[in-house]
């Protein structure tokens, strides 16, 4: 295997259609060597023949859900995909369906020997069209699951009226306008673009908060969940060192712990724009394009969580200026 090995995460809440949905990528995509991981919740485990064309390179994990606490099995069978000799060049992660995808996330984030093989892609949220209102309201992780999204597949909409359908979609954009939203039946995809879209990269994060529209406007003040999107944007720049603490301190005690962090930034006597990525406690810092001598340097920041006031946060962002 040569390079990082792009790796697709798939969650949603149960019978939301994410066997289908493998199903589905491996016939759109004959040329790609899948290997697949899944992780049943429960003694009766998910039938290999529900999966078509990669019965060699499936992998089940029952042995309790790795999205609450990552288990010795789910790094054991890593270790197993990177020395295993297996001709593979995707990785795809159900999760259960009962599952917070939020620590297999920061695994592939925060583990130096699985960072220096693999790269994150993207996260892929199936939505039952039927079910997911009344689960937004009533299951933590069915939110969880739609926050952490980087694509959301509001799927089964031919169970659903046209008018039902686009009132879901405007409902979960209220709390993550950051994720791309496609409507399907039966998890087709077969003419969408699912794969290597590469949106944990520097490029594709610094473009999603470019064109975060109505910054530190966004967010609905009545959701029972009270999760919304904000977007701060500060011009000038900030001091890196009082920056990493005041951002430290939020992802670890503050009130309002986000979920998911994405922003631009720039710190002082720094040429490049600095493009940072949070998933719940953990985040890494990336290089962009340099700032240009005719270009305002400015800060944009888009937080993604549960009780978030964003006049706070951009008070607090700018006592980080730098003097």
């Amino acid at each position: 295997m040569k390079g990082k090995i792009p790796v697709t995460i798939i969650t949603g809440f149960l019978g939301a259609g994410k066997t289908t949905l493998i199903n589905n990528l491996i016939k759109k995509h004959p040329d790609k060597k899948f290997a697949i991981i899944e992780n049943e919740f429960g003694e009766i485990g998910l039938d290999g023949s529900f999966i078509i064309g990669a019965d060699e390179n499936i992998f089940e994990l029952s042995n309790g859900c790795i999205c609450c606490s990552l288990n010795t099995d789910f790094y054991e069978l890593i270790n197993k995909l990177q020395t295993g000799g297996y001709d593979f060049n995707h990785l795809l992660i159900e999760t259960t369906g009962i599952a917070d995808p939020t620590s297999i996330v920061n695994a592939f984030l925060s583990d130096y020997e699985i960072i220096e093989r693999f790269t994150i892609d993207s996260v892929i949220c199936l939505a039952d069209a039927v079910n997911i209102e009344d689960l937004i309201d009533s299951e933590p992780e069915a939110r969880k699951q739609l926050t952490i999204a980087d694509i959301i597949l509001l799927n089964k909409i031919d169970s659903v009226r046209q008018g039902y359908c686009d009132g879901l979609m405007s409902r979960i954009q209220d709390f993550n306008q950051l994720a791309t939203i496609y409507p399907t039946s039966q998890a087709d995809i077969s003419q969408l673009e699912i794969l290597d879209t590469c949106q944990y990269s520097g490029r594709k994060i610094e473009q999603s908060v470019s064109t975060f529209k109505n910054l530190a406007f966004l967010g609905s003040n009545n959701l029972k969940h009270d999760i919304k999107s904000i977007g701060i944007s500060i011009p000038g720049d900030l001091d890196f060192e009082r920056f990493r603490f005041w951002f430290e301190t939020i992802l670890y005690f503050a009130k309002y712990r986000p979920y998911r962090v994405k922003g631009i930034l720039s710190f002082k006597d720094v040429p490049e724009k600095c493009i940072l990525h949070a998933i719940k406690d953990n985040y890494v810092f990336d290089r962009g394009d340099l700032w240009q001598q005719d270009e305002d340097r400015y800060c944009k920041l888009v937080f993604i969580g549960r009780n978030l006031d964003n006049l706070e946060i951009e008070e607090n962002i700018y006592k980080l200026r730098a003097e």
